[in-house]
């Protein structure tokens, strides 16, 4: 092959490049990956073109519960000696850095399915709420609750208070573990309100109030550290009933700690707490009550006071068990209209996890009440539920 050939091919060979080259884009998009942030915690990726973490999970939980276990134990004709329930629930957690601090959004849809047929069925949002630096703002656990239990089985609730309230509140952290709240909270779902000492046609207490007029006051100072916690709240509320001339004050204040008793087991626990209240029974955990007796048109509040107690014990990884009980004491406004009576509750579960976000376990409960001219009445349960988590 000559020079003048070899001259034409690489010319040739030139051309056929450069037109390769014009027909492709000058600029190619860069591919936006989803990226994973685990600044948060496991299981966040960032949304793709913002900056905003992101982490989508839920539960499912399978359960069945054997009730009317004593001779006094009576959930009503309708009540089946045993029921099952199914609940779902779908969880989304945000997180975004902005000039004002952290924002994240979280909510909880929650649907339950239940053979009871009682009015346990259906969705609802069981949190939805905005925090902006240290504000919250929507549904969210109350700020007067302290340690709210450790039992993973639906047996007898213990005589403590543990609600999910609509709510405006701000947590400031300070040094070495304490944090302060202060918070204005919705009290419709703690509202229990009055006896009027009536009955119905059915046979039923008439039960008077008067909605909400001015929100609840919550405030509260917790200490935690790597040897446990210790907190103390308080709540300051208005007690109305339609058929009352007056409205009246109610209050609840609630003291507690626990220690981490890593040196038996790794992540075992024991916790202490103790409540008393006046016309706002919902912060002592008496949730079968009601706030104030009727006496003519003037409201009479009663007055309950609590304490519970819990351990929690980790046999191995995978096994674990906890014991908890409660004592309730309440105090009548009039004792004409309504007797004044104390609860006892213990329960406890046995609880099994073989993998992660897979548990199995088993609870059962005991609870007796001693109403004031009355026989005690005693109740049991059983509970056997198997649950996932992702």
């Amino acid at each position: 092959m000559n020079f003048k050939a070899i001259a034409i091919a690489a010319a040739a060979a030139a051309a056929a490049t450069s037109a390769q080259a014009a027909d492709l884009p000058a600029d190619i998009a860069p591919v936006d990956y989803v990226r994973i942030n685990d600044a948060y915690g496991a299981g966040f990726f960032v949304l793709p073109g913002t900056e905003t973490a992101i982490k989508i999970g839920g539960r499912i939980r399978v359960e069945a519960k054997i009730n009317n276990l004593t001779e006094d134990e009576d959930f009503g004709n309708d009540k089946n000696n045993h029921n099952f329930r199914s609940r779902a629930n779908l969880r989304v957690d945000t997180r975004t850095q902005s000039e004002l601090g952290l924002i994240r959004t979280y909510m909880d849809f929650q649907y339950t399915s239940d053979s009871d047929k009682r009015g346990n069925e259906g969705v609802k949002l069981d949190k939805g709420y905005v925090q902006i630096g240290g504000f919250t703002f929507g549904r969210a656990t109350s700020a007067f609750d302290l340690w709210t239990g450790d039992l993973s089985s639906n047996v007898f609730d213990r005589h403590m208070a543990d609600d999910t309230v609509w709510q405006a509140s701000y947590t400031h952290a300070l040094a070495n573990g304490l944090t302060l709240a202060a918070s204005i909270e919705d009290n419709a779902d703690r509202e229990h309100g009055a006896d009027t000492g009536t009955v119905d046609s059915e046979g039923d207490r008439v039960i008077s109030k008067a909605g909400n007029t001015i929100p609840t006051f919550v405030a509260k100072a917790l200490l935690t550290q790597g040897w446990g916690w210790a907190g103390v709240s308080g709540a300051v509320t208005k007690l109305d009933a339609e058929a009352a001339d007056s409205s009246e004050v109610g209050y609840g204040v609630a003291g507690g700690f626990g220690f981490n008793l890593d040196m038996i087991a790794p992540g075992d626990t024991i916790n202490f707490q103790a409540a008393y209240a006046k016309g706002a029974m919902a912060y002592v955990g008496a949730d079968d009550t009601v706030d104030a007796v009727l006496d003519g048109d003037n409201l009479e509040a009663n007055k309950a006071w609590s304490v519970v107690a819990g351990y929690k014990h980790h046999w191995t990884s995978e096994l674990s068990s906890g014991l908890e009980g409660s004592y309730l004491d309440v105090e009548s406004g009039d004792e004409a209209i309504l007797a004044d009576f104390n609860e006892v509750v213990v329960a406890g579960t046995l609880e099994y996890r073989p993998v992660s976000g897979l548990l199995f376990s088993a609870g059962a409960g005991w609870k007796q009440e001693d109403v004031d001219g009355a026989d005690k009445t005693d109740a049991a349960t059983l509970n056997f539920r198997v649950e996932r988590s992702f």
